[in-house]
């Protein structure tokens, strides 16, 4: 009778462990869901939060955009600037001038306080790239070949190749293709016989490798990528005041390109030349988090003065960092 007394207090030791284990395997499971739902929803809440910070950010942007200018131009040091119009006041008895405002405002992009988080932003001039769908044959080749490509075949196929692939017929340039080729490829594909949409088109075209468009690996490979130099916008002239000194080398002479790069050095532009084509990167972060939010459009400033409006082009409501 002892020995059965002993065996059953054994058993309901044991069944008294096992549930135990179980409630504590229960209870680590539901800490271990309760702080992965606080943490889902601490990140949603922040994310939302950057979200909103980028938003504020573009829209400090566009601020700028809409102010009337003189000039746009890229500072050496201070980036995307836009000439304030000169605001002359004069006595008609005297003809004396009385006020006039400075050049262009210097204005801080980065980090930017704004309630519980900061904003950065940037304004980048499309019109300071060469728009892919009406260069020529010359202006495409200066490129390709400033960008590494070095056999003249290699360039006239490229050239030609895109020049087929914007055209809406079917004829082939000297060097070119259209849909004889492009379907004979894994997978086969039609030419566009149309404006590029998207830049990363050029991929499909012919002769044209990751290398020529990205560029290269290394930091001193072959390839310098014909992608930072190109648009798919339609801007109606290639800004010489944002435009880079390899873009300026090929649309101007040499001396022409070292005036302007010289002007743009000393006074911070060249001409009074005005952009309409603006790329806006803005990024909200808030504070003691490693949430952040990037935002990216790009718009078209129509119009003047008092009747000025934005066209957005391009949108994307949640840029990556890879």
């Amino acid at each position: 009778m002892k020995m059965l007394n002993s065996n059953q207090n054994g058993i309901a030791l044991m069944i008294v462990l096992w549930v135990l284990v179980l409630l504590m395997a229960l209870a680590t499971e539901f800490a271990f869901s309760m702080k992965t739902e606080v943490n889902t929803t601490r990140n949603y809440s922040e994310d939302t939060e950057s979200y909103y910070l980028a938003k504020a950010g573009l829209n400090l942007a566009l601020a700028e955009l809409f102010k009337n200018a003189s000039f746009h131009s890229i500072h050496k040091e201070h980036g995307w600037i836009s000439g304030n119009p000169i605001n002359v006041q004069t006595n008609k008895a005297e003809n004396k001038l009385k006020d006039k405002v400075k050049e262009f405002d210097i204005i801080n992009r980065n980090n930017i306080k704004l309630e519980n988080g900061t904003i950065s932003y940037t304004i980048k001039d499309e019109n300071g790239k060469i728009p892919i769908n009406s260069a020529n044959k010359t202006m495409l080749n200066q490129l390709l070949a400033f960008s590494g490509v070095k056999k003249k075949i290699d360039q006239n196929t490229i050239s030609d190749s895109i020049l087929d692939w914007i055209d809406t017929d079917k004829n082939h340039h000297i060097n070119g293709a259209e849909d004889d080729y492009y379907r004979t490829q894994r997978p086969p594909y039609y030419a566009r016989n149309g404006n590029f949409q998207t830049l990363s088109e050029l991929l499909k075209v012919r002769g044209v490798t990751k290398e020529i468009f990205y560029g290269s690996k290394e930091k001193d490979g072959q390839y310098k990528g014909i992608a930072q130099f190109l648009t798919i916008y339609n801007i109606p002239s290639v800004n010489p005041n944002t435009t880079s000194e390899e873009i300026l080398n090929i649309i101007y002479s040499p001396e022409q390109a070292e005036v302007i790069l010289n002007n743009r050095k000393i006074k911070g532009y060249h001409s009074n030349s005005l952009s309409n084509f603006f790329r806006i990167v803005s990024t909200g972060k808030v504070q003691e988090s490693k949430t952040q939010h990037t935002l990216e459009t790009v718009v078209e400033k129509i119009g003047h003065e008092n009747k000025v409006k934005m066209v957005i082009h391009y949108w994307n409501d949640n840029v990556l960092s890879l």
